[in-house]
């Protein structure tokens, strides 16, 4: 896909898409943030976005909450085992650091969006075939490390969500002559009996789509981390390709004072 437009001559490419280039280091990310409103947006987006995407930040937390908030009052007023409390507390600790990290992804909009700026302009102006080859190299191993956390984030949604309460086996109420599939967030009755059909269906789907948004903001976290990272090794690379040729030079830079005045940007540009 990424061959060298000036086949065996390694100067500097005169025209490329770099946009290319910039959806191989984002796009997957965009893909998983979007959806769940924490994709930063453009500066001359309209006010009718804005309110959308505060609409569904609204209600990716809210559907969060719908999950923590009848599971934290089960494991308070009904729960008296220790270890049944204990089990408990693993899927609402998951729940409080789902929020946190979510409010963490809407107050650093401006940063992420500043990130992405830099992988942009960043491709814009690399046009010499061995930096690109670099960059390329980062970039893919990023995508790869985007797509193991997100099949490693979903698939635990799909098991933890749908398998496992679909596997275990229904429970009977011999007292109110109910057979029912227990839920993996325990409601409690002073909320709404979740025995009941269709209440324990409308409840189960809920908490199954709570539940991938939840997992949906822990991937995107990850995989930003893992793109702006793998990005910075890249431009470190490039950088050390440019120490490298500080004193014989190359074709995209002549002069010692330039090439020396370029390598220090670009230092300090991978220390922000």
């Amino acid at each position: 896909m990424y061959k060298n437009p000036t086949q065996n001559s390694k100067a500097l490419t005169s025209t490329y898409d770099y946009k290319r280039d910039v959806q191989l280091s984002i796009q997957l990310n965009r893909w998983i943030l979007k959806p769940i409103g924490v994709w930063p947006k453009s500066e001359k987006t309209s006010w009718i976005e804005k309110y959308i995407y505060m609409l569904v930040n609204v209600i990716c937390t809210s559907l969060i909450g719908f999950l923590f908030i009848p599971c934290a009052t089960f494991a308070a007023l009904e729960v008296k085992d220790t270890y049944d409390t204990l089990k408990l507390s693993g899927p609402l600790s998951f729940c409080i650091m789902a929020v946190i990290k979510y409010s963490s992804l809407i107050f650093r909009e401006n940063d992420i969006r500043r990130g992405v700026e830099y992988i942009e302009n960043d491709w814009m102006n690399t046009r010499h075939f061995e930096d690109r080859i670099i960059m390329i190299r980062n970039a893919k191993f990023g995508r790869r490390l985007v797509k193991i956390c997100a099949l490693f984030m979903y698939g635990g949604a799909v098991f933890y969500y749908l398998a496992m309460p679909f596997s275990n086996s229904k429970v009977m109420d011999s007292d109110r002559n109910l057979t029912y599939r227990p839920l993996v967030f325990p409601v409690a009755k002073v909320i709404v009996d979740v025995r009941y059909s269709p209440i324990s269906e409308i409840f189960f789907w809920v908490q199954c789509l709570s539940g991938f948004i939840a997992h949906s903001i822990t991937a995107g976290a990850c995989s930003v981390a893992a793109v702006f990272a793998m990005h910075a090794c890249g431009r470190l690379e490039v950088l050390m390709q440019w120490i490298e040729h500080l004193v014989d030079g190359r074709e995209d830079f002549h002069d010692l004072d330039e090439r020396l005045s370029m390598i220090v940007q670009q230092h300090i540009r991978i220390l922000r």
